[in-house]
């Protein structure tokens, strides 16, 4: 496992809101719950560059449990995806992007069938690219289950599992690969 060395200073620097996530994490500790940052939040902690968009977040927790421990806090939160483990978090003047680890079960295209787990790396199985499936946890530790950091040091835009599959469980993928592949190529 990797680390980000000074991973508050550098938070600040960057400007991740990471004391907001702490408290976050806080709120869901009582019932074994972790919050991890992923995607762009953890790419830019990587590449050493500030963020421009809220930072997704992802916690090991069923749905239910994860609005019952959010509740008991008296953080505020927005239903905007229950049936996919999603929602977005009112904290401190920040908007997050929260959702429950899952695996899908079958796609059509666009929307998944999901089922919640623990696990990252089934949570990973079912992201796009190698290095948008790059975790980091409240104290810098990364985990990469895919190879991303590589991937995205070398800048490599490279699916997760069957090319063909990934993009036939979500069409937006092709769109996604191009633009990552601009972008890191520049």
């Amino acid at each position: 496992m990797k680390k980000i060395n000074n991973f508050s200073a550098v938070c600040k620097k960057l400007r991740i809101p990471i004391t907001l996530i702490r408290k976050i994490e806080k709120s869901v500790q009582s019932s074994g719950g972790k919050v991890f940052l992923v995607g762009g939040s953890v790419r830019d902690l990587i590449l050493s560059k500030k963020i421009t968009e809220n930072p997704d977040l992802v916690v090991n927790l069923n749905y239910d449990v994860l609005k019952n421990c959010l509740k008991k806090s008296k953080i505020k939160f927005v239903d905007v995806g229950a049936r996919f483990g999603s929602m977005v978090i009112l904290l401190g003047g920040r908007k997050f992007d929260l959702t429950a680890t899952r695996s899908d079960i079958e796609t059509d295209g666009r929307w998944a069938e999901i089922k919640f787990t623990k696990s990252l790396l089934e949570d990973s199985k079912r992201r796009d690219f190698t290095f948008n499936s790059i975790y980091c946890d409240i104290n810098g530790n990364i985990y990469d289950p895919n190879g991303g950091v590589e991937d995205l040091i070398n800048k490599k835009v490279k699916f997760i599992g069957n090319i063909q599959k990934r993009i036939n469980e979500d069409y937006l993928r092709i769109m996604r690969f191009f633009r990552f592949s601009l972008s890191v190529s520049g």
